[in-house]
């Protein structure tokens, strides 16, 4: 019987042990691997092992799925182990800090029996989703701009998430996010401007598009205290408009589940008519594990997640924290 493996035991950790169980598999979860290990520290694992050697995972023949939930310097060299071993990687988003690792980890999958997926969750939220298939209908006509916010209250469930050396900062952890989906809706990036008020304050980032199109994010992960986790994103197009906002009840993250919503919406204004539709319960995490776990399964094809967008993201975010350093707009190749 195929096994899986979780690579942490934190907040992300927990987060798809739990969207494992969701998914029918948390009998399935035979390892949680961490370096400083504490039994019963990921409850929807109920039967894993709790191990700190990785190679332990690496050498399990019966260990076909690894859900790699780690600092993010660490995930070139834990994929590339799990991608020679043959396992199918789902490793949590940035890729890598840089982007020369992030296409080691790439080129490793290629020549891999196994496969990765890049766990960009956004992407499978139900809202998120929603517009996607507004946009690719046609109803929208040609899009001319995206608009995404995301606001957070500084997160206190991870302490290295504040070490811009182990995160790389807002931009690459937080902001990745949407400029993901700037990219996936407008096409190759060309340019990207960013401005933020002060180190620890909001940012304001434009990307220019090969395509004529112009993208922007606003960006705050350290809101005041209170303030609940909030996303938006507003397509603009030739023939509409559409609009999604999740916003959660408490100051918290986005709940694991996605359950976690005062406001979870969307909308679209376009020349067919009008449409808006309140989402009363969505598990993203859940959608994300299932959708890996059936293409991992039928030749590891990963259409919803690519990871040449994940890469592509990460070079945008790269390219406005350079942008921030430099004062003015920073090309991308």
């Amino acid at each position: 019987m195929a096994s899986i493996a979780i690579i942490g035991q934190g907040y992300m950790g927990n987060a798809h042990a739990a969207a494992w169980a969701s998914a029918g598999q948390a009998d399935s979860i035979k390892y949680i691997c961490t370096p400083r290990p504490k039994e019963g520290s990921v409850p929807a694992a109920k039967n894993a092992k709790y191990i700190t050697d990785l190679d332990v995972i690496l050498k399990d023949p019966d260990v076909k799925y690894v859900s790699v939930c780690t600092p993010t310097p660490t995930h070139k060299d834990i994929a590339v182990a799990l991608l020679a071993a043959g396992k199918h990687v789902l490793l949590e988003k940035p890729v890598a800090l840089t982007v020369a690792d992030a296409k080691v980890v790439a080129e490793a999958a290629a020549k891999s029996s196994g496969s990765l997926m890049v766990a960009h969750v956004v992407r499978f939220f139900l809202g998120y989703q929603k517009l996607r298939e507004v946009s690719e209908s046609g109803e929208l006509g040609k899009l001319l701009s995206v608009h995404a916010r995301r606001f957070s209250p500084k997160p206190t469930w991870a302490t290295w998430l504040g070490d811009e050396s182990q995160s790389g900062g807002m931009l690459v952890d937080f902001s990745i996010h949407d400029f993901d989906q700037l990219n996936m809706y407008l096409g190759k990036p060309i340019e990207v401007f960013a401005a933020q008020t002060s180190p620890t304050g909001p940012a304001e980032i434009t990307v220019k598009y090969k395509g004529g199109g112009v993208g922007q994010v606003q960006s705050f992960m350290n809101a005041a205290e209170g303030v609940p986790f909030t996303s938006t994103i507003d397509l603009l197009g030739t023939a509409g408009i559409a609009h999604y906002e999740f916003s959660a009840i408490s100051a918290t993250e986005e709940s694991s589940s996605g359950n976690n919503a005062g406001v979870n919406s969307w909308h679209v204004f376009s020349s067919k008519g009008n449409t808006v539709e309140q989402i009363a319960t969505d598990d993203p995490y859940g959608r994300q594990v299932k959708y890996f776990f059936d293409q991992a399964s039928s030749g590891g094809k990963y259409d919803l997640s690519p990871t040449p967008a994940a890469i592509t993201a990460l070079q945008v975010s790269l390219a406005a924290k350079a942008s921030l350093k430099a004062g003015g707009p920073v090309s991308i190749a």
